[in-house]
């Protein structure tokens, strides 16, 4: 039988706040934009090849050009935000944050605009002089 030994696990080493400020900051651009533009390009990925597997003309491609950057640019975002929890220098970490946040503001500024252009539309309409205004 082997020998028992009690040995005291090593105690976990935290990294220091600097190190992982980095990356916090990242994940707090990329969650709410992400709530609002990732389910956004689904359903426009989702509406544009309805359309093309019923033969449509592709009327909805200008729109499906805004919905495929961003479900390319949040993995790589994903990406970029592993790496700046791992990086050894806190200038690596925040090079790598600022572009996941430059990659996520990137492929989510036309959605943003458009939906944001939207309810703005849909606000004015409930103001004085709007199509739904009652007195």
């Amino acid at each position: 039988m082997g020998a028992v030994t009690d040995t005291v696990p090593e105690p976990e080493v935290r990294r220091p706040f600097a190190l992982r400020l980095p990356a916090a900051l990242l994940v707090c651009v990329a969650a709410p934009v992400g709530m609002i533009t990732l389910p956004w390009a689904v359903f426009v990925i989702a509406v544009f090849a309805g359309q093309i597997s019923q033969g449509g003309d592709g009327a909805w491609s200008g729109l499906m050009a805004m919905g495929l950057p961003p479900l390319v640019g949040y993995p790589a975002a994903a990406v970029l935000w592993s790496h700046s929890r791992r990086a050894a220098s806190l200038r690596r970490a925040w090079i790598l944050a600022i572009l996941g946040v430059l990659a996520i503001a990137a492929v989510s500024f036309l959605p943003v605009l458009a939906l944001g252009y939207g309810l703005y539309d849909e606000w004015q309409e409930t103001q004085p002089g709007g199509r739904g205004y009652h007195p």
